[in-house]
């Protein structure tokens, strides 16, 4: 008998082995789950009497088996594809309504942005049907090391070398960490700029402006190849709340350009930086359409599964970990290219120096520097995560007919779990695997089944 096969055995034939199978499967085949032992216990404040008791000793094992709820696809896919869900419904309610949000706001103007970062130096890019920098004059010409600013070579998706410098001593490698670290420093001035330029166009003061039109906004961060964080943002105009209409003079075309405005004006000094940091010159914005529009349109639920592809997978291969440093001895193993690495030993490098201190440059140094959250939005633009996982527990309280107490309104309850492991066995992780896919497989099923075929929603 294999190993594989003694541990299948060895967790079917538990005597807790249906429990704890339902279980998984009410966590959704999670693949790093957390265990807590403890208790919760109610009791009616006016009598003493004990109302309800759960306690880590009925569960399977001996203790709580709960969901990681890590939103990382190379961390625990289950719990990815629910974040993903989450965030497809959080952005599409805030496109069509639904989850709290009218739906009149398709009714007011809206763009999908894509936001760039600056050029710190010349780097390989991805191209299959012409060189990758083409010589145009340049031939012969180097940099002040002695490097060709020219490559007539092809890189495929996937060639290491795309996103790398073409001189690594000429890429300005502190500046494009620092883009990084402040790259929230840069989005909250870039909100303060939209309503300078909303005034400015219209004459008025900018708290009027605030007042009479405000720009809600979803957005997500994602790695290029060299390294450095873009945004991808939805941007709405709305009245003084989402669900008033806009003013006459509020319209698409001036969207447009406030953004365009507000982008350009935005720049940072950074202690210890000869260079401003600003955004990148590529700014890309595009209209959202109601409805399903033609093929080359960019549609409601197109945008939100683009988002929601993005926010579950803020790793690129080769680039970031999904995992903090605790040791510098550690990075010159990590399983990223040298342009990443020598990112990654800025990062190092630069926390050290008092001025970045509250950057916490070590601590995110995983992530290039980027210290912000992958996805965000503003208050008014939508529902919330929180307000998504309660519907969802109530919900899974429905369906089991749970009794959650509500009719005690005097009820003391006292709740003390602890901490007592993570993960599967070996045999618990592919039955954990086995219900996490016939899972996904239902909701597939059932997805293809309300949209006719048509998948654009995760």
């Amino acid at each position: 008998m294999t190993f594989t096969d003694r541990e299948i055995l060895s967790t079917a034939t538990h005597p807790d082995f249906r429990a704890w199978l339902a279980r998984v499967r009410h966590i959704g085949g999670c693949q790093h789950p957390v265990h807590l032992v403890g208790h919760t216990m109610t009791v009616d404040a006016a009598t003493g009497r004990l109302v309800h008791a759960f306690t880590s000793a009925e569960q399977p094992h001996g203790r709580l088996t709960i969901a990681c709820g890590n939103r990382r696809q190379s961390r625990c896919e289950p719990c990815a594809r629910l974040h993903q869900g989450d965030t497809y419904q959080l952005v599409v309610s805030g496109l069509a309504g639904g989850k709290g949000v009218p739906d009149t706001v398709r009714r007011h103007p809206r763009v999908f942005v894509t936001f760039t970062a600056p050029s710190f130096g010349p780097v390989h890019r991805h191209t299959t049907d012409e060189p990758c920098r083409p010589s145009r004059g340049r031939r012969g010409l180097v940099c002040g090391h002695g490097r060709p600013l020219w490559c007539l070579d092809r890189h495929p998706s996937g060639d290491a070398l795309t996103g790398s410098p073409l001189c690594p001593e000429c890429y300005d490698y502190p500046a494009a960490v620092l883009w990084n670290a402040h790259t929230r420093d840069l989005w909250q001035r870039l909100h303060r700029n939209l309503y300078e330029g909303i005034a400015t166009t219209r004459g008025i003061s900018r708290t009027a402006a605030r007042n009479t039109v405000r720009v809600a906004y979803a957005k997500v961060a994602e790695y290029q190849r060299r390294g450095s964080v873009h945004f991808h943002a939805v941007m709405r105009f709305d009245g003084p709340t989402p669900d008033t209409p806009t003013p006459a003079w509020a319209t698409l075309p001036l969207l447009v350009q406030t953004i365009r405005t507000a982008t350009r004006r935005v720049h940072l000094a950074v202690p210890g930086l000869d260079t401003i940091l600003r955004f990148g010159a590529q700014l890309d914005i595009r209209p959202i359409l109601p409805g399903r529009g033609g093929d080359d349109d960019l549609t409601e639920r197109a945008v939100a599964s683009y988002i929601a592809k993005y926010v579950t997978k803020p790793d690129v291969a080769g680039i970031t970990v999904d995992r903090p440093i605790r040791h510098a001895i550690s990075i010159s193993v990590l399983p990223v290219t040298e342009h990443a690495r020598t990112l990654i030993r800025i990062c190092w490098t630069l926390g050290r120096r008092p001025e970045y201190k509250a950057l916490n440059l070590r601590r995110w140094a995983h992530q290039l520097g980027y210290r912000g959250h992958i996805a965000s939005k503003s208050r008014a633009y939508s529902t919330t995560y929180t307000a998504l996982r309660a519907a969802r527990e109530q919900h899974r309280r429905d369906q089991h007919q749970e009794d959650t107490h509500d009719d005690t309104p005097d009820a003391i309850t006292d709740k003390h779990w602890t901490y007592a492991g993570t993960g599967h066995t070996a045999g618990q992780a592919m039955f954990a695997d086995a219900i996490a896919d016939d899972l996904q497989a239902a909701r597939d099923a059932a997805q293809d089944v309300r949209a006719g075929g048509d998948r654009d929603g995760p």
